[in-house]
């Protein structure tokens, strides 16, 4: 292939580009690396590394020329071509140039893609989707003069996502297939670790790409000037699949992440409320690095939604976005999103400052110096925030803050090592100086300056020092060289130079072993490392050169205060690679000491989210194995904790270990881990306090259901129980706080209903039967005394869970225990509506369907016919009003029958246009149809269409109407033999077999596929 890209080519003669090219052989062959053979992988890595972009192209061109490279690898050259370029269009500041490598990198990657079947073929699809992505992104940036992109750079921008949406799609259905097939292999991780491997790395594919699909959607809807309108069906279709990922997936990045596009794509389409309980759930998630650039985006939407109301709430955005923005990590402070929260929190303070009701003229102008001081820190970081500061900055009255910052001063050479060591002290002492008064003006006018002084006088300090040590000779003294070496490592940490600093502390701790200051510098270095790892969670080569930091620091200082330090350092590496044994054997082998009492409890933790996600995978084995390690972890570690504690660390990890007691049915012990003296959550919280709402509000649901759990227990005390539930569901409203305190509740309660219908699932019969009723006398006692909506909502939707879990698959009308518990539903969601108007379209929805399962089916469409009158579309609704037809004929006369039949089937309740209101499952599955998103409701309705034209004719005696029936079923299968999945297809089949049989014709039902499905 030629090579075009001459701006990137080193510049050199040809025999000194083959001649670089051996030497970085000749250092990859240096490096260690498995197997025998051409170390390509190496040196290709170091090749774009270095930006020998044309250098890594030529290699891979001749590649078959070196023996010993892996077969695997050379069948992967297009996707390396592919890399080599989008690593060479990353680092081009040329548009053209990086027009044409993006070009070049799409062309290797279809390529790739045609030559069929490979191992990397969903990476592949991934780069190409992202590639797709970007460039319909370039599309949509204004002109250098600020133009915005013209209709035709839209509608090219447009269909360039649609197109990303298209490869994202066949990702998830061929990956979707594969982990199927996973799944009902059975895979042991121990056995067939490569097998593992690649079902994990499918797994992660699978969502990522899921989660693209849905953003290059919201990105295409986005195109237009208007996307609520003229996009609403790309934002309906996005808001799907990231409504299925948050929903089903939360325990992975993609699926929280996928909350914070869901709140963007509800914004767009109008839907505040539920957009804002998005956006704060998004919020709620924990804080890992690789949610808190969704979580700034979030932030930006609390305050854009806050903005928007009337009058103003500008006190919650304020709430939301200052704890982000103060709360800002080194690698942080420069991200675009954290950028755009900063300037729109700016906005809100500014808001607050024109508010002159119930405020003072000073907290006016500290509102307006807060927002001034986010801009003019905001306006200094490059980015397309930029722009928008500096106008916001002109409109206060302040020309552009991105003026030129003037080179710092210089300080003369010093003439010696001691010279160099005492300025910098003296520099070092004003610098904390300096620190001091910035800290004491907390947010003060002036500030500005003085941390630019602050930064040179380190600056300084540091360059004064470097000089210095460059004087060492033989005669210099040791000590004075070491101080002045963890002086160096030290300011250089201050200035964020974490690289440096890393380089030089290092090299105290190996010049000056067994000492307290190569154990300094040793603390340094791996501060540093800790850092860089902040900003590059994936580099390895960092990673490696921690952990050799930290085995060189425990085997020189093993008896050192510190060395515990660097200990758990090596146990969390482990941990973070999902190590757990090596984490445990490293921490058995440790002292009795807090820290280790800390490492058992962090992999007590791990294992606990290791149990959760095997669950969701369907490992129910692998999930018991895991919690009964989790728990021996955790009460090891609780157990080990000597003394008060001063955090709320041990608490957590308690509440964590009853979760898993109640899980494994052991009441006694979760209630004793509660209410532990030492390290219980509900002890520690009334002596240490919570600010951490997430935990405080799972605290009381897990005590709600801690006692509800007792109320199954013989002997137990119902009353004493009810009256406790009472007290800690008082603690858990007065616990949330602001003015979207409802909203949070309920999503609260949400949740805790999602955990209830979960852990009923999980139960034996015996327990279930027990926690039903334990669930129903709490729910119906705690819905007697409140009147607020958020619990009365919550109790209705939990009894619809717990009447759901009780029935039989096949039943259709509930019957005892089930409908004694849809009874108290009905007359829940009853109270609610009486007690508010303005109740949720779901609360309806929710009342209709506890109607039809009690059999009231005309009470079910009569509740379920004003929803769709009101929003037609909402196809769950349409689904059950037509469910409710199907079945109320079930139980009328013949005559009436057939007329209940044709509405379930056509339709009913015509509107003033003489529109049926009610679309029957005829419409439903023509509407379904064409749109993979509602491929099950499809099935669904298909299947329901054939039952109810047999039933139809079989209760009027009309033959014609049966036979019919046999055609709805053969022509749907002959257009989509698999009919949906395995069990879909199972239902029509016995549904064939049983019209077949009516009509007196051979039951053969559904011939076999010719691809059996997997």
């Amino acid at each position: 292939m030629p090579i075009r890209h001459a701006a990137l080519r080193p510049k050199s003669s040809g025999s000194l580009v083959l001649v670089l090219m051996a030497i970085a052989i000749g250092s990859a062959a240096a490096a260690p690396f498995s197997g025998a053979g051409e170390p390509a992988e190496t040196f290709l890595t170091r090749l774009r590394a270095a930006n020998y972009f044309d250098t890594a192209i030529l290699y891979l061109d001749r590649i078959g020329n070196y023996p010993g490279v892996d077969p695997e690898f050379k069948t992967a050259i297009g996707l390396e071509k592919a890399q080599t370029y989008i690593d060479a269009a990353r680092v081009s500041r040329n548009s053209a140039a990086r027009n044409t490598f993006l070009e070049d990198a799409s062309t290797e990657l279809d390529a790739f893609l045609k030559l069929g079947s490979h191992p990397r073929q969903s990476e592949a699809r991934l780069k190409l989707g992202t590639l797709q992505m970007f460039r319909a992104a370039q599309l949509m940036v204004p002109s250098s003069k600020g133009d915005a992109p013209d209709d035709a750079k839209r509608k090219e921008a447009r269909e360039g996502y649609e197109s990303a949406a298209a490869t994202f799609d066949k990702i998830v259905e061929n990956l979707r297939e594969k982990l199927k097939e996973m799944q009902g292999a059975n895979i042991d991780a121990k056995k067939n670790p490569q097998q593992a491997t690649q079902r994990d790395q499918y797994r992660g594919d699978f969502l990522q790409a899921l989660s693209m699909a849905g953003e290059a959607r919201l990105q295409a809807a986005k195109t237009f000037t208007d996307p609520g309108k003229d996009g609403k069906q790309g934002l309906e279709d996005a808001l799907k699949m990231f409504v299925d990922l948050s929903e089903k997936y939360d325990d992975f990045p993609p699926g929280a992440i996928a909350l914070m596009s869901r709140g963007v794509a509800q914004e767009l389409l109008a839907q505040k409320e539920p957009a804002l309980d998005s956006y704060i759930r998004m919020l709620e998630t924990p804080d890992i690095d690789a949610l808190r650039d969704a979580k700034f985006q979030a932030a930006s939407g609390i305050i854009r939604l806050s903005l928007a109301e009337t009058p103003p709430k500008y006190q919650l955005a304020i709430d939301r976005g200052k704890s982000l923005i103060d709360g800002l990590r080194p690698n942080e402070r420069r991200a675009p999103t954290a950028m755009q929260l900063q300037v729109d929190l700016a906005k809100a303070y500014l808001v607050k400052a024109k508010d002159s009701k119930d405020q003072k003229p000073a907290d006016l102008k500290r509102s307006e110096s807060e927002g001034r001081q986010l801009l003019i820190k905001a306006s200094k970081v490059e980015g397309d925030h930029v722009a928008e500061a500096t106008k916001m900055l002109a409109d206060l009255g302040i020309e552009s803050s991105t003026e030129e910052v003037a080179e710092l001063p210089t300080a003369e050479d010093p003439d010696s090592v001691d010279d160099a060591y005492a300025k910098a002290i003296e520099l070092y002492q004003a610098s904390e100086n300096i620190a001091q008064t910035i800290s004491a003006a907390n947010g003060k006018e002036g500030v500005a300056e003085l941390e630019k002084q602050l930064a040179e006088t380190r600056s300084i300090a540091s360059r004064v020092l470097s000089r210095g040590l460059t004087m060492i000779n033989t005669k210099t003294d040791i000590e004075l060289a070491n101080n002045a070496r963890q002086l160096l490592a030290f300011l250089l940490y201050q200035d964020q130079r974490f690289r440096d600093a890393t380089v030089v502390g290092s090299f105290l701790a190996k010049t000056a072993p067994g000492s307290e200051m190569g154990m300094k510098g040793g603390l340094i270095a791996r501060n540093s490392l800790q850092n860089l790892l902040i900003q590059n969670t994936s580099n390895t080569r960092l990673v490696s050169q921690l952990k050799d930091l930290a085995d060189y620091t425990i085997r020189v200082w093993p008896d050192h205060p510190e060395t515990p330090i660097f200990q758990r350092l090596i146990v969390e590496l482990a941990l973070q690679d999902d190590r757990f044994d090596d984490a445990r054997t490293l921490i058995n082998a440790m002292a009795d000491s807090p820290t280790r009492a800390l490492l058992h409890r962090k992999l007590g933790l791990f294992l606990y989210q290791q149990s959760v996600q095997t669950r969701i995978a369907g490992d129910d084995g692998a999930s018991e194995k895991f919690q009964k390690e989790a728990k021996a972890e955790l009460q090891t570690g609780l157990d080990a904790i000597s003394g008060a504690l001063s955090d709320d660390e041990a608490m957590k990890a308690a509440l964590v270990l009853v979760k898993l007691h109640l899980r494994a049915d052991e009441v006694d012990q979760a209630t004793k881990t509660l209410n532990n003296d030492k390290y219980g959550p509900t002890k520690v919280a009334e002596r240490l306090g919570t600010s951490d709402e997430a935990f405080t509000s799972d605290l009381y649901s897990t005590q709600l259901n801690l006692l509800v759990q007792q109320m199954t227990q013989p002997g137990s005390n119902t009353d004493e129980l009810i009256g406790q539930a009472s007290e800690v569901m008082d603690k858990l409203r007065d616990s949330i706080k602001g003015e979207d305190a409802s909203t949070r509740l309920s999503a609260i309660y949400l949740r805790m209903a999602r955990d209830i219908r979960e852990q009923l699932d999980t139960a034996n019969a015996n327990q279930k039967t027990k926690l039903i009723q334990a669930f129903r006398v709490f729910l119906e006692r705690i819905a007697a005394t409140t009147e607020d909506p958020a619990t009365l909502q919550w109790i209705g939707q939990t009894v619809m869970q717990l009447a759901e879990a009780s029935m039989e698959p096949t039943e259709t009308k509930a019957s005892g225990q089930a409908a004694e518990l849809l009874g108290t539903a009905v007359e829940t969601f009853g109270r609610l509506k009486a007690k508010s108007k303005d109740v949720s379209l779901s609360v309806d929805f929710q009342l209709g369907r506890a109607q039809r399962l009690m059999g009231d089916y005309k009470g079910a469409l009569d509740t379920l016919d004003p929803i769709l009158r009101q929003k037609p579309n909402m196809l769950n609704a349409q689904m059950e009003a037509s469910l409710a037809y199907e079945q109320w004929a079930g139980i009328l006369p013949p005559k009436y029958a057939g007329n209940a039949y044709e509405s379930a089937l056509n339709g009913a309740r015509p509107d003033a246009a003489k529109k049926k209101v009610i679309w029957g499952w005829g419409k439903i599955s023509q509407l379904t149809s064409s749109n993979e998103s509602f491929r099950d409701m499809f099935f669904e309705s298909r299947y329901h269409v054939a039952l109810c034209r047999f039933l139809w004719g079989k209760a009027t005696k009309e033959t014609p109407l049966i036979e019919k029936s046999v055609g709805d079923i053969t022509k749907v299968a002959a257009l989509y033999p698999e009919l949906g999945g395995p069990e879909q297809r199972k239902k029509f089949d016995q549904l064939l077999r049983l019209i077949q049989k009516e009509l007196g014709q051979k039951v053969e039902g559904l011939p076999p596929l010719a691809v059996p499905p997997t």
